[in-house]
């Protein structure tokens, strides 16, 4: 009889041990989660939105009721003024690549035809490629949307920045920007006498003519 009691005693120090054991290492997994939370960053100021809007988050390019835009984000920035400038640079960066990808689709498609071995046709692409791009960067892109954030981080002690940017242009702005690099093709080939470029550029300028 006393050897059960033994075992039921020891039976219940042990079930308080375990007891006691799981509330501290819960105690310390909470205190721990709280020195996580409390060394989270935390958003001080932001412009007007209650949230991040949904496009800092999606693809860098989407094309909307006939516009093609673009969006650059840049985070962790030391600088407002220096993080804002580099999103809009990498907004840019994205636009102007997706054209020169484009135009130079379209122009090859238009110039080369079937026959991607014309060498001497690819260097009229190169520059309507070029000239496309250069007319777009002087009048075709306009700022849509900036969001930024300014975040106090309690671990450095420090504040930064993250931002985004979006910029468009519309599709008569890209279709105006391919005809006045058609129509300086055209006078190339004109000057150079070479009459299959000739040719197929005015056909080219005669569809982007209808569509502008």
């Amino acid at each position: 009889m006393e050897k059960e009691e033994r075992f039921r005693l020891w039976g219940i120090l042990i079930s308080m041990g375990f007891l006691l054991f799981g509330c501290g290492a819960s105690k310390v997994a909470q205190q721990k989660e709280n020195l996580i939370e409390v060394q989270r960053p935390v958003i001080v100021v932001k412009t007007g939105q209650d949230n991040r809007p949904e496009w800092t988050t999606k693809e860098t390019f989407i094309e909307q009721d006939g516009n093609f835009i673009y969006t650059g984000g840049i985070m962790g920035g030391a600088d407002y003024a220096l993080t804002l400038r580099l999103a809009k640079g990498e907004a840019n960066k994205n636009l102007l690549e997706s054209v020169q990808i484009k135009a130079r689709a379209e122009f090859s498609s238009a110039i080369h035809g079937q026959n991607r071995n014309e060498n001497d046709l690819g260097r009229y692409v190169t520059d309507a490629v070029a000239w496309t791009v250069d007319n777009i960067k002087i009048g075709g892109i306009h700022q849509r949307e900036i969001y930024y954030e300014q975040i106090f981080d309690p671990g450095n002690q420090s504040f930064k920045y993250n931002a985004w940017v979006q910029l468009e242009i519309s599709q008569a702005d890209y279709l105006k920007a391919k005809r006045n690099a058609a129509e300086k093709l055209l006078d190339k080939a004109t000057r150079e006498k070479n009459d299959e470029a000739k040719q197929k550029t005015k056909k080219l300028l005669r569809e982007l003519r209808k569509e502008v």
